[in-house]
């Protein structure tokens, strides 16, 4: 069974779960919007909430941060994981308290980590020997225990874009399995550290979801022999980093793709008693989010035709960043022969490409076109570079 979130209706796209006609959202047109359905959002929610071994699911809420997304996590149990205090602001504006927050990110600060160790934080994921020697310096100040997680890589290739591997030995996230060893002797010898979690994160954007199996397969063991000298460690962090296909936005296929990665930890944890935690973002919120852009020029030239949109590396980061895919749709269908198009934004840069090469119906400038998935690392990488507009975010779902 297919499930598309994008379909034509008499020439029109329409998005959506209660399919609405994404035209009504350019009238009066002022600058690039997004909008968003939080339908979406809750079904994937109810699939990764649906594993019965699953202790809670923590939104990485660096995927989106707009509040009503937020609301809707907290309306459903999630809590979060975050990378900056700025990230636990947000949080805490839409509902969440210092229990519900996982604490990750490579550069914590001194002033970062004392606020939250002072509040009481569910679990910091530790990522370097030196952070865990501030943490406990700061224990030691406060005469107050932290909760803590060790990130350990597990040396597995993630099958993924380099730039979003996460894993592997070179990595500036997580520790090594040696200096895991020396921070879990380290927490054993002090009352004020505990550990309560290991955690790996393989990276991000994951379509093979075998690699998990690799990964638990060193993990089991390394998490055993840290409870042996920490007794009260008691929760496993499965991460997160399942991917969607950017050229497939079939819903049915990427629930298809949970399940496969929920039988596998069903198979690979059998009789491995943990409180286990998965910290998911794009799987979420990516398919919830759909950019509506107007076409300002068409430029003809001896060797290509260059479809100008308003929308350009400001609004969305990752075509330029990592040359990712995303697919872009005419607002409107209308007769005639296709064209090929490369198509580009309006920002002073030669790396400001969406798309290249991409076929469509005929198009005419003033004309709108969708740019599809964008509910993640969309509107929250965004930049004032050229004082372009922000894009508009609308809702479609009240909460």
């Amino acid at each position: 069974m297919s499930s598309k979130l994008l379909n034509y209706k008499d020439n029109q796209l329409h998005f959506g779960k209660t399919p609405v006609r994404l035209s009504d959202y350019v009238q009066n047109y002022r600058q690039p919007v997004i909008v968003y359905d939080l339908n979406v959002i809750r079904d994937r929610i109810s699939w990764i909430q649906s594993w019965k071994r699953l202790g809670r699911l923590h939104y990485a809420m660096k995927a989106n941060f707009h509040l009503d997304i937020l609301k809707l996590m907290k309306q459903m149990n999630c809590g979060v994981d975050v990378v900056s205090v700025g990230e636990i602001k947000r949080a805490q504006e839409a509902g969440f308290g210092l229990q519900d927050i996982i604490f990750s990110g490579v550069g914590k600060s001194n002033e970062e980590l004392q606020w939250v160790i002072e509040g009481d934080i569910y679990q910091i994921n530790v990522e370097s020997f030196s952070e865990l020697k501030k943490i406990a310096k700061i224990a030691e100040k406060l005469n107050k225990k932290v909760s803590l997680g060790l990130r350990i890589n597990p040396e597995i290739d993630a099958e993924t874009h380099k730039s979003i591997s996460t894993a592997l030995k070179d990595s500036k996230f997580g520790l090594d399995f040696e200096s895991g060893r020396e921070a879990v002797k380290l927490i054993s010898q002090n009352p004020l550290l505990q550990l309560r979690a290991l955690s790996f994160h393989l990276g991000s954007q994951i379509m093979n979801v075998s690699v998990f199996e690799k990964a638990l397969a060193v993990m089991k063991p390394y998490y055993l022999e840290a409870k042996a000298l920490c007794p009260e460690l008691d929760r496993f962090d499965l991460g997160g980093g399942i991917g969607i296909d950017y050229k497939d936005a079939d819903s049915e296929v990427d629930r298809q793709r949970w399940q496969q990665l929920a039988d596998l930890f069903d198979r690979e944890l059998q009789g491995f008693e943990a409180h286990y935690l998965l910290e998911i973002g794009r799987f979420l919120v990516a398919r919830s989010g759909v950019l509506l852009s107007r076409v300002e020029i068409i430029k003809e030239t001896p060797l290509k035709t260059f479809l100008i949109v308003d929308v350009g590396m400001t609004h969305l980061m990752r075509p330029a960043l990592y040359g990712a895919y995303h697919e872009i749709l005419p607002l409107k269908l209308v007769e005639g022969k296709s064209q090929t198009y490369d198509v580009v934004g309006p920002i002073c840069e030669s790396t400001d490409v969406l798309a290249e090469g991409r076929e469509f119906t005929p198009l005419d400038e003033e004309d709108f076109v969708a740019i599809c998935d964008v509910g993640a690392y969309g509107s929250v990488m965004a930049s004032r570079y050229n004082l372009r507009d922000e894009a508009k975010e609308v809702i479609l779902n009240n909460l």
